[in-house]
C-alpha cells in the first residue's frame, strides 16, 4: 500500500513534509545526525523545512494519538494542510 503524504503550509511557505508511515523525525535545516539511527515514531515520519516552527509541529505532535488527531491539530492552529 502506497504511503499517504502531505504537506504542511503557513501562507505560502512549506513547513513539513508527512507520511502516514512509522518512521524518523528530520530536520531539513539541522546539521547531519550523529551517526547513530534516528528514533523512530510510532505513526507518523516527518521532514521540517523551517527552524522557527519546529518547536510548535514538535508540541503538538506530543499531544497528538493519531495523524488524523495531529492534522487536524495543525490546522487549528493556523497552518493549512494538503494531501499530496
Amino acid at each position: 500500500m502506497q504511503a499517504r503524504r502531505y504537506i504542511v503550509y503557513r501562507g505560502g511557505e512549506k513547513i513539513a513534509e508527512i507520511s502516514d508511515q512509522p518512521g524518523p523525525l528530520i530536520s531539513a535545516k539541522a546539521p547531519p545526525p550523529a551517526p547513530d539511527a534516528p528514533a523512530l515514531h510510532p505513526f507518523l515520519s516527518a521532514t521540517a523545512y523551517v527552524p522557527e516552527e519546529e518547536g510548535r509541529l514538535r508540541d503538538v505532535l506530543n499531544q497528538s494519538r493519531s495523524l488524523p488527531e495531529y492534522l487536524q491539530a495543525l490546522c487549528a492552529m493556523g497552518f493549512s494542510v494538503e494531501e499530496a
